[in-house]
């Protein structure tokens, strides 16, 4: 299959792994399965205590690395035309738009009305009101401007990050026109306008954030503009290797050293995240910017490793999970919850007074069995679910709605 010329491989691996990470922790959640692999594993390397929880345990920041990809792509076009004036325009108003609607609209508004005629009902509120509530701010794409829709919603949990997303499109084409001139002085403007609404309004006395502003658009700011920065060195660096490094083997070999430099580095701060932090969200938020930057030097670097590095997350597999991965998203806590309230595979009941059943379970005969044959089945059944909505429903319906009118001369 031909590929586009300005297609970026590198970002559907980046793309398929984040949300991959992002539901292995909410699948972490749900079966608290962790620790499968011996801790002496690579102690022949000098690793004396050998552990991947931190993948799941900390999934729940790979969540900014999307909005970062989107702030990345959508104004790669401007920062191509700043490097170079040949390229093509980005899309007007109206194109952008219709990308946009094209793209998250079909696959957002069926999962929500699913859900109205399955398993959202009245008698699931307190009141009337706020069942309306609800409805409405899923249909705005405002759940995160309040408790209700946000916390205490009874659609999927993770729709919260397009409201966010469909906030930044709507004041996108006005930023990226000033960014496009100001880059860095807008860099730095949405940088501190994210670190003031967080210390202002996500901030709480004695260590701890408020759930609910840490993840309100203005929190996220300054990982859109790492992102929208990222997409112009990008640009620029990619050119610089073009004119100057183009037959240089060396760069490549540098590039995969301090790659790994990077990636050694996100991890360990993962893992003091996980293993020091007094309050999770306290954490994230106050580490978000920084997180998001570490991802943007590895976007960097990777596009700059050697090809076979690049193939890692440029391959099919990445690709097709990159397709599927909007889909995805949207389902797979349902299929979370509903095997797990389905008894998918079964367990038994809880005993009285037992909380967070059956994941609670340690040390039961039957315990591990049922964890890793719900793991199993969760991975199995969402990324079905996410084919099937995305080549059935999403990919056709945008065909649909982007396609040209043909006019017919008389």
């Amino acid at each position: 299959m031909k590929q586009r010329s300005d297609y970026i491989g590198i970002l559907n691996g980046i793309r398929a792994y984040s949300i991959l990470i992002v539901a292995g922790f909410h699948s972490w959640q749900q079966s608290w399965l962790q620790n499968l692999f011996p801790s002496n594993l690579l102690q022949f390397m000098g690793v004396r205590n050998f552990s991947l929880n931190w993948v799941p345990r900390t999934g729940y920041m790979f969540v900014d690395v999307l909005l970062l990809i989107s702030g990345f792509c959508l104004f790669l076009p401007y920062a191509r035309q700043m490097t170079d004036p040949l390229a093509p325009e980005p899309d007007n108003l109206r194109t952008f738009f219709k990308k946009r609607a094209a793209r998250i609209l079909p696959s957002y508004y069926l999962c929500l009305l699913l859900y109205l005629i399955f398993w959202v009902r009245p008698s699931d509120y307190a009141n009337i009101k706020q069942y309306l509530q609800d409805i409405f701010a899923h249909l705005t794409f405002t759940q995160t401007f309040w408790p209700e829709s946000y916390i205490g919603t009874k659609f999927p949990t993770a729709l919260w990050t397009l409201g966010v997303e469909m906030q930044f499109y709507l004041v996108f084409p006005l930023l990226a026109r000033v960014f496009r001139r100001f880059p860095l002085v807008c860099w730095a403007v949405l940088s501190v306008l994210a670190q003031v609404y967080i210390v202002l309004f996500a901030h709480l006395p004695q260590g701890n954030a408020e759930s609910l502003r840490i993840n309100q658009f203005p929190a996220f700011l300054g990982v859109y503009g790492n992102g929208m920065l990222c997409a112009l060195f990008f640009c620029r660096l990619r050119i610089w290797r073009e004119r100057e490094w183009k037959q240089n083997r060396v760069l490549p070999l540098a590039a995969l050293m301090l790659l790994l430099f990077n990636g050694a580095a996100i991890v360990c701060m993962l893992n003091d995240g996980l293993s020091r932090a007094a309050i999770i969200q306290r954490w994230q938020v106050d580490y978000r910017f920084l997180f998001s930057a570490m991802i943007c030097v590895f976007i960097l670097l990777l596009d700059a490793a050697p090809k076979g590095v690049q193939w890692l997350f440029s391959n099919r597999i990445a690709a097709f999970l990159s397709a599927v991965s909007y889909n995805f998203y949207i389902w797979h806590s349902t299929v979370l919850l509903k095997l797990k309230a389905w008894r998918i595979p079964y367990y038994p009941d809880a005993p009285e007074g037992a909380a967070a059943w059956p994941q609670s379970a340690g040390g039961e005969p039957w315990h591990f069995a049922w964890q890793v044959k719900y793991t199993v089945l969760f991975w199995a059944c969402a990324l079905l679910l996410a084919a099937f909505f995305t080549y059935l429903i999403e990919k056709p319906t945008a065909k649909q709605l982007l396609r040209k009118k043909k006019i017919i001369r008389t």
